[in-house]
């Protein structure tokens, strides 16, 4: 009798503590209460729902450096809000070399120069779409700039062929302005040449004309033009009138 006594004892005992933790739950006991996390939830009795976001989704797009020379890294951010995630992205537009990846921020090497307008497309774990705004990103092929590089190399062949015709130009210029420069001594030297062999030839005798001498009628002394009287014997010159 005294072992039966103490059977129902034991089994009255485990049934009252049975009744009581019970109790306790469903009565939000903090010591069996769930703690809520970051996203809001409904709570009833011991058991946590998720529910979605009402926010609209939204992203926003940046790129540093947005002007940059070819060889430059860059850095893609996207920040989204609202929506339910986990989120996944579409990249466009992004430079050669960068290409996009399925993550909200990565680096990028752009190997080729331009223009380019970057934007991201946002879908959310319900299935709804966003666009994020749109940054542009100017890549010049010079590494002369703001980003390193290992060359001055240009990406369009036209440029090149230009760049190279254009020197080739330069080439003749120098040597047709030379050549001009040289023609013009080369002239000017034979003509003052032919000048100074022309003064120095000796030059021809001049054939005086005869002076019109007279002669006295009376000595036969040869006089000088314009004598009018003889300087032998003193005879006047001048002609006797008749």
């Amino acid at each position: 009798m005294k072992g039966c006594t103490w059977n129902r004892a034991a089994v009255m005992a485990l049934a009252l503590l049975f009744v009581v933790s019970g109790f306790a739950m469903s009565a939000g006991h903090p010591m069996l209460r769930t703690s809520p996390g970051p996203t809001p939830t409904s709570t009833s009795g011991s058991f946590t729902a998720i529910v979605p976001s009402n926010a609209p989704l939204s992203a926003s797009l940046s790129v540093n450096p947005n002007h940059l020379s070819k060889g430059q890294s860059i850095e893609v951010q996207t920040n989204v809000n609202g929506g339910t995630p986990p989120y996944s992205y579409s990249y466009s537009g992004l430079p050669g070399g960068c290409p996009g990846q399925n993550a909200a921020s990565y680096s990028c090497t752009p190997s080729a120069a331009g223009n380019f307008n970057v934007n991201v497309e946002v879908t959310d774990n319900g299935g709804n779409h966003t666009s994020s705004n749109s940054v542009g990103v100017d890549v010049s092929s010079s590494s002369n700039g703001n980003g390193g590089g290992s060359g001055n190399n240009s990406s369009n062949p036209l440029s090149s062929l230009l760049s190279g015709f254009g020197g080739f130009l330069s080439i003749v210029l120098v040597f047709g302005i030379v050549g001009f420069v040289t023609w013009i001594l080369l002239v000017v030297g034979v003509w003052i040449i032919a000048v100074v062999l022309y003064r120095r030839l000796p030059k021809r005798a001049t054939d005086a004309p005869p002076s019109s001498a007279a002669k006295c009628t009376a000595c036969g002394a040869v006089l000088p033009a314009g004598s009018k009287f003889c300087s032998e014997c003193g005879r006047s010159t001048a002609p006797k009138a008749s």
